[in-house]
């Protein structure tokens, strides 16, 4: 090789070289201005912190029409609301439906808004066992007075509430308010100034498993509750986008599995794929085009699919866990399972009560910083297990559930 080929070939090398340089260094500016262009559009706070959040009494419930009469505390008139379609209905620390909930009862409401900042309908209702979940470990018992009790909440207020017709249980027996310590950890539901329902830690237990039990049974009788995302009937396909509540029996799901979409008559469909989104499950029907006719984006529809085995529906870990999937879509598919375990409180935080996939990266760190450790465990070689379990040991079981810091 002489030396003026010789510098040629790295006269050659080094234009390349430079070319790809100055690309890299253009997408980067691309890149930048995108982010900030992003930035400016969607914001950097989470949207969570700006919605209003109250204390209310149930005054009455009308399941049939998706309506609700609140007696927000600090006002004076009750006000019918109407409930959205695919609101978060919390009972005894799991999800629910309206028709479970007492009139006269204490419960916590967040409020849908319109562009002017306008509340406007229910997109979140839960019962005050399962707010005091939401929030943590339910309330310290700080005094018991006869038959009144004083209580603590991890918010540092403190009520006070009249307990002597309460319904009291500890563990799986009847109890008294007047062998409770001061200390002890309660889950309570009031009615007014009274205490209607008092739970200690494993009776509380006992009512969400027996909620929960009693949602899967009326999700074999009814089905899971979504939304239509897209048809397509010259393809004989549809996407349906399933509610929070059915992750595990929705993510169970595999391509193959045969369901029925709740409709007169009833619509078979076999899953193409099923995806998780957010706290959404994303699912692809084959269809018969035909049966598409009378649906529409955005109607609401019930999926019957398979009852998963008991070992998978009562696991703490994802039905979906170690199915094949590229890096790349491993990472997103855990920042769709994993709920975000960072302190910041004040009902602010969507990653705590949604899944960290809807946090807004813009004004959050924590996704894209959480995508860097995973991708650094996945290089390891690890399974989505293996991870799951050593976050969850760093982490603690806030990582797998919706909550909230106060």
């Amino acid at each position: 090789m002489t030396l003026r080929f010789l510098g040629k070939t790295l006269g050659v090398v080094l234009v390349a070289w430079l070319a790809i340089a100055n690309a890299a260094q253009a997408q980067d500016k691309n890149d930048q201005a995108l982010l900030e262009k992003t930035k400016t559009i969607a914001g950097t706070a989470e949207f969570l912190r700006a919605v209003p959040k109250h204390f209310a009494r149930l005054v009455a419930v009308d399941p049939a029409k998706r309506q609700v009469t609140l007696l927000v505390e600090g006002e004076r008139l009750a006000k019918v609301w109407t409930v959205v379609p695919d609101a978060e209905l919390k009972v005894s620390g799991w999800w629910g439906r309206l028709e479970q909930f007492t009139p006269g009862d204490r419960v916590w409401a967040w409020f849908k808004m319109n562009r002017a900042s306008q509340p406007l309908a229910i997109s979140m209702l839960a019962d005050e066992l399962s707010e005091q979940d939401i929030h943590g470990a339910g309330v310290t018992l700080k005094r018991v007075d006869g038959g009144k009790i004083s209580l603590q909440g991890v918010k540092g207020d403190v009520r006070e509430l009249d307990a002597s017709r309460a319904e009291v249980h500890l563990g799986d027996a009847p109890g008294r308010i007047a062998d409770l310590p001061a200390g002890t950890t309660l889950y309570v539901q009031s009615a007014g100034g009274d205490a209607r329902l008092v739970l200690d830690a494993a009776a509380f237990e006992k009512h969400r498993r027996e909620q929960r039990e009693s949602l899967d049974a009326r999700w074999i009788t009814e089905g899971l509750p979504g939304t239509v995302a897209f048809l397509h009937i010259f393809s004989g396909e549809m996407d349906l986008m399933l509610d929070h509540e059915a992750m595990r029996w929705g993510r169970w799901l595999k391509p193959g599995d045969e369901v029925t979409l709740e409709a007169e008559p009833p619509i078979k469909a076999v899953v193409k794929s099923a995806t998780p989104w957010r706290e959404r499950t994303q699912l692809r029907l084959v269809v018969n085009g035909l049966d598409q006719a009378d649906l529409a984006p955005g109607q609401r529809l019930s999926l019957h699919v398979p009852t998963p085995p008991v070992e998978v529906n009562r696991s703490s870990l994802p039905a979906d866990l170690d199915r094949p999937r590229s890096k790349d879509e491993r990472i997103e598919w855990f920042l769709a399972t994993i709920y975000c375990s960072c302190t910041i409180g004040g009902d602010i935080c969507t990653g705590h009560f949604y899944t960290l996939a809807s946090c807004n990266p813009n004004g959050c760190g924590m996704p894209n910083h959480m995508r860097q450790i995973l991708a650094q465990q996945i290089d390891k070689g690890l399974t989505d297990r293996q991870i799951l379990e050593e976050l969850s040991k760093e982490r603690g079981s806030d990582l797998l559930r919706p909550h909230l810091a106060p």
